[in-house]
């Protein structure tokens, strides 16, 4: 009897047209065949954002998941204070306020920037709290071809912002938050990239931490940042998660930017996260690094 080629089989419900899309009939402490996994990241660079109800993973199990996609990437302050967790704890409180953080790709302010995001839910309260999500190829596609032709030849510079830096100072004090800032000067990374994947273009924004367009006038550049910045806000480009306890987010950070709402406070929402190590960005017209 012949072997069957066919793609394993598990559903993929598109929230939107753009982005997001939930797989309902996966349990993610299953010990998943290497196919099945290879599928989620075709799945994955096309959707951008997969959703995942009803898993509570605990930490070695979210570490477990992660670490089938990739390498788990250490947070520089992490390096800093001389520790190795590869997962993190994000809590609100009523004493412990959500910190706010703007539109943002994780660590964009590094060379080589994650590559996926995870993100589970361990307390949800019982008001607000979702996250949100924005496609820079939605973003990217909505442009009129001579803006975007312009776009793909400009670099952002990205940098710790003055938040994460209060962040950082009142959690562990001011030594870190100045080595933080010295060890992390401004680096510059393609406006639009070329998604590894898929060769897909992405207007890939970090509004929190990419704050200066480079290759073009100071004056005209702050103008393009703002306006591109803006679009971010269109609801056409993005998904919005209202969390569930046990659920599961994971995304891609090279195609999309998120933020999470603050509007559940003063309840406790406490949220368990991890990242994988990526590589530096690509310029949308650069060839694409074989993987290894």
């Amino acid at each position: 009897m012949p072997t069957s080629t066919a793609r394993p089989a598990f559903t993929v419900d598109r929230l939107t047209t753009a982005i997001g899309a939930v797989v309902p009939d996966l349990d993610l402490q299953a010990d998943l065949p290497e196919d099945e996994i290879e599928r989620l990241r075709d799945v994955l660079a096309e959707r951008q954002v997969l959703f995942f109800r009803d898993q509570h993973l605990d930490e070695a199990a979210l570490v477990a998941l992660a670490s089938r996609f990739g390498t788990l990437s250490i947070h520089p302050v992490s390096r800093l204070l001389g520790r190795t967790p590869t997962t993190s704890v994000i809590e609100d409180s009523a004493e412990r306020p959500p910190a706010g953080f703007d539109w943002h790709t994780d660590l964009s302010w590094t060379a080589a920037p994650p590559a996926l995001g995870f993100l589970t839910a361990l307390h949800v309260p019982p008001v607000g709290g979702d996250t949100l999500w924005a496609s820079g190829f939605e973003l990217h596609d909505r442009l009129d071809p001579a803006l975007a032709a312009l776009c793909r030849t400009l670099q952002v510079e990205h940098r710790p912002d003055a938040a994460l830096l209060a962040t950082i100072r009142r959690h562990h004090g001011d030594e870190v938050a100045r080595q933080v800032e010295a060890e992390h000067p401004p680096v510059s990374h393609p406006l639009v990239r070329r998604h590894e994947r898929t060769g897909r273009p992405a207007l890939w924004l970090s509004p929190l931490y990419g704050s200066r367009l480079l290759g073009i006038d100071p004056v005209d550049g702050r103008r393009l940042l703002d306006l591109l910045h803006a679009k971010v806000d269109d609801a056409a480009v993005q998904v919005r998660w209202r969390w569930s306890a046990g659920d599961v987010a994971i995304w891609d950070e090279s195609s999309t930017t998120h933020r999470a709402l603050t509007d559940h406070h003063p309840h406790l929402r406490r949220m368990r996260r991890c990242t994988t190590d990526g590589r530096p960005p690509m310029p949308a017209g650069q060839a694409p690094v074989p993987t290894t």
